[in-house]
């Protein structure tokens, strides 16, 4: 997984957009200014991932939605990425009073268990997809987070 920069981040499909251009890194960077060396740790599994904004550069560089390089089982967080924007930059353009860039950092992260109805409208308007898609991602996040703390907790299980 990733260090940094986007969750769910698809390597892969960069490998692809950039083999069905026939274009090397030398080309994606001239192309979007992103640092060569850098495009070759986006490519790598376990490697690099970009930020929001890269990723929409990357998107708008290949003609392909943000959402192609980003895999659906990361939650919330896949639809504040595809559109280049960091959480505080979605907590300010959202303008809900009631959501903090702390409040929805635990929403996405699933430390917050709970989607109130109020945030679930709200953010479903924001992104542009139904109450429905943003609660099943919300569900997904809140899933993989207790399922990563029961890994964590098996393993420790384990240790002498």
């Amino acid at each position: 997984m990733p260090k940094s920069g986007v969750p769910g981040w698809r390597p892969s499909v960069l490998r692809e957009a950039r083999a069905s251009k026939e274009w090397s890194l030398t080309e994606v960077s001239r192309r979007t200014g992103i640092d060569r060396a850098l495009l070759g740790r986006y490519e790598k599994e376990g490697g690099s991932s970009p930020s929001p904004q890269a990723l929409r550069l990357l998107a708008e560089t290949f003609g392909v939605s943000p959402a192609k390089f980003v895999d659906d089982a990361v939650g919330l967080v896949k639809y504040r990425a595809v559109l280049g924007l960091s959480q505080s930059e979605l907590v300010e353009q959202l303008k809900d009073p009631d959501l903090t860039v702390q409040t929805y950092g635990n929403l996405e992260n699933g430390r917050t268990r709970k989607l109130r109805a109020a945030q679930t409208r709200s953010l479903a308007a924001f992104f542009g997809v139904s109450e429905d898609e943003v609660r099943a991602a919300h569900e997904r996040t809140v899933k993989r987070r207790q399922q990563a703390k029961a890994d964590r907790s098996a393993g420790a299980e384990r240790t002498p």
